[in-house]
């Protein structure tokens, strides 16, 4: 008898209603085995249960409860199939596989799902062999129970066996470049997406929270702002209307020196809107009103430099994203939007359309045609007769199996995207990586080999005393230790020693006043924080007027923050 037909005996008489969604219950006596140890660790596991049905807001308690009692006992079916689960639902997808490969060594017939999550685990690790191995076995499983009753879920497994496939294709096409993450503070432990770079400004959307928010605030996008300055990201603020930041409508795109395109999913079913900025606040402008449709949602566009073309997506006609295109006429008026053809729009979704200055290029996210998993960025240019070509994938490391969105060329060959590969299955901000190790080593090696001649050129006899020329090592690449960043208040400093009386009536506030001498200066410090937001809301209301931010790296003083401001950007 074949392992697939033995499975399905299996199933079918010893799988019941198992393998339901959700947590799957750990039997007590199974994992613990009688001893009162074990018993302390399943109530870790019932915690755990709860934190899983709390959601993505709880992964991180959850995964630690879980790991913890793994290391108790690693060989429970049950308890690895719940790691797995979690992994797969709400962190780093690909760290699920070798809790799903244990569940498949200990019990093989656990349930259907075990074929289908183990499969994905694959997916997302770039296992596409092994992934399509075991959707071909979930395939046939439900096969067997009915085609006619499976007829979606079969149609959503052949899909991922396409994007394995199509993995496989595009895993063969070397890269000449690596992809990497943005620097704080633009990626953080939250969702940050959607940057757009203007000259040596960029703003970008995160749903951080921030220690002006109150606590019962739910996470929700806004906008914030940094400057690239001698290298680094500096002046970090954040976008306010009127009212507050967080009721700030979404960026999305760049029109002109003045004028830029945001997202207000608030207004109609969503609809695209113009801002601008006066010295303090964005200001509504105006609707897109040639693009939005009141029965519709649109949540992207993108115009020529001219202003005089657009493309946007939108999900009339259909219910799934599309992107379409309308011009402005001689008259002034604007064509009624038509939907691009086939070569961009697939019988999938399609989001975060991004056009040219010249109108010639496009860049789109996409789940259709040949994509690797999620949503991939494509591209598709012009050809000579003003026709779209069809859209390519841009390939390997900028997709993968996970969702990568918003494509924004930049400077060069350079670009911004967003992708959820990251740790804790959050979106990140990624960009081109610059590679200088083998240019330095090249480097190195010309400036050695003259040495040699040299040395050969001089008689024995007749040479003079030269001093020993000692060739220059080539650097060995060590790994960096771990960085903690950690910024204080500094509010005052002094070659003297201040007296207490002087420092009450320079800072009025409750925090401790900690003092350092570096044989030099006497300086006073107030308050230390993991992040620079919460640095700058409390500098901002010390209550002292010259008070400045000081970055620590591992208790090292580092340098001096200046320009930054959580009011205005």
């Amino acid at each position: 008898m074949s392992l697939i037909k033995l499975l399905i005996l299996l199933f079918i008489f010893s799988c019941g209603d198992v393998y339901s969604q959700g947590f799957i219950r750990v039997d007590s006596d199974e994992f613990a085995g009688g001893t009162d140890e074990g018993k302390k660790v399943m109530k870790n596991i019932n915690k755990a249960k709860k934190l899983f049905e709390d959601g993505e807001s709880s992964f991180s308690e959850c995964i630690s409860l879980l790991l913890e009692c793994n290391s108790f006992n690693s060989f429970n079916a049950e308890l690895n199939y719940n790691i797995g689960q979690t992994y797969l639902m709400y962190g780093k997808k690909e760290l699920a596989k070798p809790y799903f490969e244990e569940v498949k060594a200990l019990k093989p017939n656990f349930n259907e799902k075990l074929y289908l999550f183990l499969g994905q685990a694959c997916q997302y690790e770039g296992d596409f062999s092994n992934a399509i191995l075991n959707y071909k076995t979930y395939i046939e499983i439900l096969q067997h129970e009915g085609t006619n009753k499976n007829r979606k879920k079969l149609e959503a497994v052949n899909r991922y066996i396409e994007q394995c496939k199509n993995g496989q294709v595009l895993s063969e096409q070397l890269a000449s470049f690596d992809v990497e993450k943005l620097a704080s503070p633009i990626n953080s432990e939250a969702n940050d997406v959607l940057a757009i770079k203007d000259g040596v400004k960029l703003f970008f959307n995160s749903d951080r929270l921030i220690v002006s928010d109150k606590k019962k605030d739910s996470p929700t996008l806004r906008g914030f702002s940094v400057m690239l300055m001698n290298g680094e990201w500096t002046n970090f603020s954040i976008l306010n209307d009127e009212k507050k930041s967080s009721e700030l409508p979404i960026m999305v795109a760049k029109i002109d020196a003045n004028q830029y395109l945001f997202y207000d999913k608030n207004t109609g079913l969503g609809d695209l809107i113009f801002m601008q900025k006066d010295d303090k606040y964005w200001t509504k402008e105006m609707d897109v009103f040639f693009v939005n449709e009141r029965k519709s949602n649109e949540s992207s566009a993108s115009f020529t430099s001219d202003g005089n073309a657009v493309v946007f997506v939108s999900d009339r006609d259909g219910g799934q994203g599309d992107i379409y295109h309308c011009k402005k006429g001689d008259n002034g008026e604007w064509s009624k939007p038509v939907k691009i053809g086939d070569q961009i729009n697939s019988t999938f979704d399609e989001k975060d359309v991004f056009l040219s200055d010249d109108g010639k290029s496009i860049y789109f996210s996409s789940k259709g045609r040949n994509s690797i998993g999620g949503y991939d960025i494509f591209k598709s240019e012009k050809n000579d007769n003003g026709s779209w070509m069809e859209a390519q994938n841009m390939g390997m490391p900028i997709n993968s199996s996970y969702d990568e969105c918003h494509f924004f060329p930049s400077q060069g060959d350079s670009f911004l995207f967003d992708s959820n590969r990251g740790e804790n299955g959050k979106f990140d901000i990624y960009t081109k990586k610059l590679i200088v190790e083998k240019v330095i080593q090249e480097e190195l090696k010309e400036a050695v080999k003259p040495l040699e001649k040299l040395e050969e050129a001089i008689p024995v006899e007749k040479s003079e005393v030269l001093p020993i020329v000692i060739p220059l090592p080539v650097p060995v690449v060590k790994k960096a230790a771990t960085i903690l960043t950690t910024y204080k208040i500094q509010i005052a400093a002094s070659k003297l020693e201040m007296k207490e009386s002087e420092l009450k009536k320079l800072y009025k506030g409750k925090t401790d006043v900690i003092s350092s001498y570096d044989g030099e200066w006497y300086r006073y410090t107030i308050n230390e924080f993991d992040s620079i937001e919460d640095a700058i809301y409390y500098r901002d209301r010390s209550g002292v007027e010259k008070a400045f931010i000081v970055s620590f790296e591992n208790d090292r003083r580092k340098k001096i923050i200046t320009n930054y401001s959580l009011s205005k950007n």
